[in-house]
């Protein structure tokens, strides 16, 4: 299987992560030296409430980009051993959105929302909700968060149907939600899109039907569109070893 990073991505989230967390920490200290002046409460609860949010925003991507292994090395890892009819496209930039993982196949395209959280996690039609106390919870306000994975896999279905379309690209595209964490507890049933555990991941691909009308020129077509990007991890080139000439000997 070749992958492709746009690692020009990991290293801007990765910034922006810091800098969020810097300028929430900062903002959280300003209250302490506004404690003196009763005419500047308000301007300390609003610095206390922006520090607080900015500060958890940048230790959530913090925890997400920052950590090892990332997401998708964990992904890259769980799909080493298919063969080079598969593609796996990270952070790939289709138009001004970015999209963060999707597998060319032979039968068309998955894209795949991955989550990394802990606990229990549970799944009906297109809801998903984390089980647990409000304690626990209100903790876990820094970490990894559920969010809506089934909005956020529809909505990168339809910008890569849309890029497709643009690049006269007729294949399917389908989509699933990945939960990578060791510790997850997932319970899904009839969800709009299949909720996986890492390990799920491929015989689900296996799974996957072909299309014989996909040719090979539509396919390197597909991978020109997903491999946009201002700095790009690319799989390494095959070495192809010439042949040495030998004199006889005389």
């Amino acid at each position: 299987m070749r992958v492709v990073r746009n690692i020009g991505h990991v290293k801007r989230r990765k910034r922006a992560a810091k800098r969020s967390a810097i300028v929430g920490f900062l903002l959280l200290m300003g209250p302490f030296f506004l404690i003196s002046r009763p005419n500047l409460v308000l301007v300390a609860w609003a610095l206390m409430l922006g520090g607080f949010v900015a500060f958890n925003t940048g230790m959530q991507q913090i925890a997400r980009w920052a950590k090892t292994p990332r997401t998708d090395t964990l992904l890259d890892r769980e799909l080493a051993k298919f063969n080079d009819k598969y593609d796996l496209f990270h952070y790939v930039q289709v138009g001004n959105r970015i999209v963060d993982h999707v597998l060319l196949h032979p039968g068309g395209l998955l894209v795949i929302t991955a989550r990394d959280l802990p606990g229990e996690v549970v799944g009906r039609g297109s809801r998903w909700r984390k089980r647990s106390s409000p304690l626990r919870r209100l903790f876990a306000f820094s970490g990894p968060q559920l969010g809506d994975p089934s909005k956020d896999t529809r909505d990168a279905i339809a910008v890569v149907e849309q890029a497709l379309a643009a690049n006269q690209s007729e294949v399917e595209v389908t989509g699933a939600i990945v939960f990578v964490n060791p510790l997850i507890r997932l319970d899904s049933e009839e969800t709009d899109y299949e909720g996986l555990l890492l390990e799920e991941l491929p015989p689900f691909v296996r799974a996957l039907p072909p299309d014989e009308s996909i040719r090979p020129a539509d396919r390197e077509r597909i991978r020109a569109l997903m491999t946009a990007g201002e700095e790009l991890e690319l799989p390494a080139q095959p070495v192809v070893r010439r042949p040495v000439k030998r004199r006889r000997a005389a």
